[in-house]
């Protein structure tokens, strides 16, 4: 009897701040009006700004960092020969059983043609150096006679999607009975890639929405509630697609087409998110017996300060992605802030009129409680307070604290094993062709020969010092990691091929190196970081002392890209550390509370990281997670992080005027962590809807969100931070008061205005 008294008294008057209640009472008062603008300006986007069709693909300038020292080789390597000869498109074809005489004619013959603009339907300044693995033509061939590899080059105005028509269609003229020919390189692998997110898109979109509309309708028990958030999402991504890409048509930020689903999947979980806690706060009133108008206004004030700092705090650690030297990385940082921004205005303005206009409606056919309603929330608030308790006295909560981090960072010893790579075959489904081919090449030859290193070796003269540049070829076959050599001066190179690797005057020559491992893996980058210590030695000893070496070519421009990650990884992530650090600070008025969020947010994300390695290495079985990975998702896994832990020390901010911080935490966190932990299943299982996407970069970031996401739900914000809180005790508010405001101004706590502990936001103010 009185457990049913307390779920129908009126709730108690809320003191928020004048700008919340403005804005909160002319949002649901003109709902008819919030909501048909919204509709308009949706359309207007629609129709009249750039859609993210017109963003362009992925190409080589996109992924890889620009002016390095492998770039500057390849120019000057096209500048001293004519041409740079590096493929990133090889057409591959291998018979096990072998090639026979006729058939290595005929590809050698076709090859020639291209080369000499004599094959028709292929544009003018085409080429093509083919290789069959005959004895002596590539030493240290893993096969004698039984695949052929054709490197191909177009002009570069050519666009990649065009390249990559054209080396289909070459690989088409030029197969032969047993011998199927198909194309691999980083051309072809990138535009597999982007076809395979373009047809899985839909697909994500679809489940993404499945599974936020079944979560929140259980969490809810409505019809209705779901859609609502749905709707706002829709409207949100009609905005915040064209927005981006009116601005990276602008700003001249390049940001590619391929980025959709992340974008997709990260605005539907911020409008879930901040839906989740404006309804939840609604439904608690309207179960307390409040009208609907005013419960809807009452909600809006009392959460909308919380959830547009959370907004901010997201979009501003994404904007630190501008920092990184890698071009995809930094457009795709400003183009999620942009994301979050839109999904931010939209979710505060939309779901609140909408709140407002439908009424009790909004929670059909749930808003009554059914018989399992009273079970299942006992049963939540139980485990909610056990947990609470456990962690607001120093007694249980130094335990549980060690016991946390110790198993955070037995996770994260996963570290020791992250390297990263380049992963435009690897990356790819097994049987697609690029990544058949690219295995094909690997039997016949070596690993690393389909995107080879070019090894240019500039003297006075060099060019005819024959059994010095001998010397030095087979000296460069010997050396650890290197599977096969090409190159000036070696035996049985086709004499048409021989003055592509020496200039006229004599002053260099070059070699092609394929490495034993693969070109864009972090071991072939290592491979040929022991080449390049070694070459001065080897030049030396072939006789060839007072020339210099230069390299070109993926692996080294891999190399290099890998280096700039990681000094990306130290500047961005102290960066995105500051800002978010910040922002609480000013937001919570207090240094420690916020250094104590931030060092556990930083745990975890070390902790996600190195699952994340385990499960790149055992459960897909690639060795490298790809380059960018770590540094989105670090960057994307800090900011979500310190927005649900505002959300949890928010609260018991609130709680504790008036009373101790063990109270506080008992009282504060059973409320606070219903709607958030609901909130965290959503953006997890969001995220995890990209490993619909069949290729490798999009399933480590698919499970490192969502594992990072519920390692921050379930570890990081429902033990650890009211353990340290409840450890540090009244040093938490340092160097603040213990009655905070204006940043919070509240009445006491009432349980008849939130009986299910739903309102994370109740009594924050502005």
């Amino acid at each position: 009897m009185q457990r049913e008294t307390a779920a129908t008294a009126a709730p108690e008057p809320v003191r928020t701040g004048r700008p919340s209640r403005a804005f909160a009472w002319l949002v649901v008062t003109l709902g008819w009006l919030v909501v048909p603008a919204l509709c308009v300006a949706a359309f207007a986007a629609w129709k009249g700004l750039p859609g993210i069709s017109t963003l362009p693909t992925s190409g080589v300038q996109a992924l890889l960092p620009k002016e390095t020292s492998a770039e500057k080789a390849e120019l000057e390597a096209d500048r001293l020969f004519g041409s740079a000869l590096l493929p990133r498109i090889a057409v591959v074809q291998r018979n096990p059983d072998g090639l026979s005489l006729v058939q290595q004619r005929r590809i050698v013959g076709f090859a020639v043609r291209l080369d000499r603009g004599r094959l028709p339907g292929f544009p003018a300044g085409s080429r093509a150096l083919p290789y069959v693995n005959v004895l002596g033509v590539a030493p240290g061939s893993r096969e004698r006679g039984t695949t052929a590899i054709t490197y191909l080059g177009f002009p570069s105005e050519l666009t990649p999607n065009q390249q990559d028509e054209l080396a289909r269609k070459y690989a088409r003229v030029v197969s032969v009975p047993g011998a199927s020919a198909a194309a691999t390189g980083f051309i072809p692998g990138s535009i597999a890639q982007s076809n395979a997110i373009d047809d899985g898109l839909v697909w994500v979109e679809v489940a993404a929405i499945l599974v936020v509309a079944l979560i929140l309708g259980l969490y809810l028990r409505s019809l209705v509630a779901p859609l609502i958030a749905l709707a706002a999402a829709g409207l949100a991504y009609l905005i915040a697609i064209h927005v981006m890409a009116y601005l990276a048509e602008v700003s001249g930020l390049h940001v590619e087409h391929e980025v959709e689903p992340i974008v997709v999947v990260l605005l539907l979980a911020a409008v879930t998110d901040y839906s989740v806690f404006f309804l939840s706060g609604m439904r608690a009133r309207l179960r307390a017996g409040e009208d609907p108008r005013p419960a809807a206004r009452h909600a809006t004030a009392e959460i909308l300060p919380i959830v547009v700092t959370a907004g901010l705090l997201v979009a501003a650690g994404l904007a630190t992605l501008r920092l990184a030297g890698i071009g995809f990385v930094r457009a795709l940082g400003p183009a999620m802030a942009i994301v979050v921004l839109v999904s931010l205005a939209v979710s505060i303005l939309f779901v609140p009129a909408a709140m407002g206009l439908l009424g009790r409606a909004t929670f059909w056919p749930g808003l009554s409680k059914d018989r399992l309603d009273p079970l299942l929330t006992r049963i939540g608030a139980r485990v909610r307070g056990t947990m609470a308790a456990g962690t607001s006295r120093r007694l249980g909560a130094v335990p549980l604290l060690a016991v946390a981090v110790i198993a955070l960072v037995l996770a994260a010893t996963g570290l020791a094993r992250l390297t990263l790579a380049l992963t435009p075959i690897r990356g790819l489904a097994r049987d697609a062709p690029a990544a058949a081919a690219d295995r094909e090449a690997a039997r016949g030859f070596a690993p690393g020969v389909v995107a080879p290193t070019e090894l240019v070796v500039r003297g006075h003269g060099v060019g005819f010092r024959r059994k010095a540049l001998q010397r030095f070829g087979r000296s460069l076959y010997a050396q650890p990691g290197v599977g096969a050599v090409i190159g000036a001066a070696l035996p049985n190179l086709p004499r048409r091929a021989r003055t592509a690797f020496r200039t006229p005057d004599g002053g260099a020559v070059r070699y092609f190196v394929a490495f034993d491992h693969h070109p864009y893996g972090s071991a072939g980058v290592g491979d040929l970081r022991r080449l390049q210590a070694a070459v001065p030695r080897l030049l030396a000893s072939a006789g060839l002392g007072g020339t210099t070496a230069s390299y070109a070519g993926d692996t080294a421009m891999a190399g290099e890209t890998i280096d700039l990650i990681g000094h990306d990884l130290l500047v961005v992530g102290l960066a995105a550390t500051l800002v978010n650090f910040v922002l609480l600070a000013l937001f919570l008025r207090s240094l420690v509370a916020p250094l104590l969020i931030v060092a556990t947010s930083l745990l975890g994300i070390a902790a996600t990281l190195g699952l994340t390695a385990y499960f790149t290495r055992f459960v897909l079985g690639e060795p490298d997670v790809t380059y960018y990975v770590p540094l989105a998702v670090g960057v994307l896994l800090l900011s979500l992080g310190t927005d649900y832990n505002l959300f949890v020390v928010g609260r018991i901010w609130q709680e504790a005027e008036g009373r101790d911080i063990g109270s506080a935490i008992r009282a504060a966190v059973p409320r606070a962590g219903r709607a958030i932990s609901i909130a965290a299943l959503a953006l997890a299982a969001s995220f995890a809807m990209l490993a619909i996407v069949p290729i490798a970069p999009f399933w480590s970031f698919a499970f490192a969100v969502c594992v990072g996401t519920l390692i921050d739900a379930f570890v990081v914000r429902t033990l650890m931070i009211p353990a340290l809180l409840a450890a540090f005790g009244e040093a938490s508010w340092w160097p603040g008061r213990r009655r905070v405001e204006p940043a919070f101004a509240s009445v006491a706590p009432s349980s008849s205005a939130d009986p299910e502990g739903t309102d994370p936001g109740r009594g924050l103010s502005l």
